[in-house]
């Protein structure tokens, strides 16, 4: 009777481990695959990402333009075909939402064949939306900073980021100043080395200034 009380026991505490490891928020995954992951789990997932030397990207308006009108390479020739073709990108590009924010761009980047990192460009207009996303997921305690920058002309405008640190691993979410209309996410693993994240904001920022 004990044995078979003991072995209930330990059977429901596993479950429950199982579970909330599944639900815990504070683990860095993107859309559904964990850091450590190789190529071969993301192609599997999102066979549209293009890979070379340790990177993956999918430019999510090109590979709906490719996708649609089925008729590839053909114009389409009158309304019904337009209709067609653009509620088939609009598909798409909903398939490969992060959150709430509709995607420009993935990158992933691979360390020793091991996921460890992950950008998305996405226009500013979801920024909010996706910021109040990630404070559902991992909390509000996020680190918030506000950098001043200044392009050639001497305009000085404002970077907004906000960053959780869960772990070694982190995720960052950045707003930029003036008329740049595009906003970065980065989920980034704590046992990548390929990325200085200082170094990697500075540059962004210096980047996105030299098109002002």
């Amino acid at each position: 009777m004990k044995k078979t009380l003991f072995a209930l026991l330990s059977a429901t505490l596993f479950a429950w481990s199982l579970l909330a490891i599944a639900a815990d928020p504070g683990r860095v995954e993107f859309r559904g695959i964990p850091f450590g992951a190789s190529q071969e789990t993301l192609l599997s997932k999102f066979p549209d990402f293009k890979c070379h030397e340790g990177t993956c990207n999918l430019y999510v308006d090109l590979e709906s333009a490719k996708k649609c009108p089925e008729n590839k390479g053909v114009t389409p020739s009158d309304a019904g075909d337009v209709k067609k073709s653009l509620d088939c990108q609009h598909e798409y590009r909903n398939q490969m939402k992060f959150g709430p924010a509709v995607v420009q761009v993935y990158v992933a980047k691979f360390e020793n064949g091991r996921l460890g990192y992950v950008s998305v460009i996405f226009s500013s207009t979801w920024y909010r939306d996706l910021r109040e996303a990630l404070i559902e997921r991992y909390g509000a305690r996020a680190e918030e900073k506000i950098e001043t920058i200044q392009n050639r002309y001497g305009e000085n405008f404002e970077n907004h980021m906000a960053t959780w640190k869960l772990g070694n691993d982190f995720v960052q979410i950045e707003e930029r100043g003036a008329d740049d209309e595009t906003a970065a996410l980065r989920l980034v693993s704590g046992s990548f080395t390929g990325i200085d994240q200082d170094k990697l904001r500075r540059e962004r920022a210096r980047e996105a200034a030299k098109n002002l």
